[in-house]
């Protein structure tokens, strides 16, 4: 499977196989988003450890993540599946998802802004992340 690197900008992401992707952007080129309406932090609830979860259905392609937390907190996301079957699907993944990923962890929460351009990837994500939070003991409902 074609995976994204950790570590690397948006603008110089590299295609390779193996691994997962997860985003490392410096936080100067995104403002803190503001939480969205009616969503509770998750971090009361989470149990440390790393949690899979669902793989989730975006048109184009599948969205797999796996959740890091770290002292009842999000602290990182691993996209272990992506659209990437053509090259417009590895473009708009290798932009959106490090957004979402660096969104989901700013905000505690699976529940992130949509991208325009990537919103079947978006609700994707939001869906497997969703799932993995709910593994690592978020309340259902709680907006995790």
């Amino acid at each position: 499977m074609k995976a994204l690197k950790k570590g690397l900008l948006a603008s110089s992401l590299v295609m390779s196989l193996g691994g997962g992707l997860s985003a490392s952007l410096p936080g100067a080129l995104f403002a803190q988003p503001p939480a969205a309406p009616g969503a509770v932090k998750a971090s009361y609830s989470l149990n440390s450890g790393q949690y899979v979860g669902t793989r989730e259905y975006a048109f184009y392609g599948y969205v797999k993540v796996q959740a890091t937390v770290q002292n009842g907190k999000l602290t990182d996301i691993v996209i272990l599946e992506f659209p990437n079957h053509a090259g417009r699907s590895q473009y708009i993944s290798s932009i959106a998802l490090p957004y979402l990923v660096q969104e989901a962890v700013s905000a505690q929460s699976a529940r992130v802004d949509l991208i325009s351009g990537a919103t079947l990837t978006s609700q994707a994500f939001e869906k497997s992340l969703d799932a993995a939070l709910k593994k690592a003991g978020a309340l259902s409902g709680s907006g995790a």
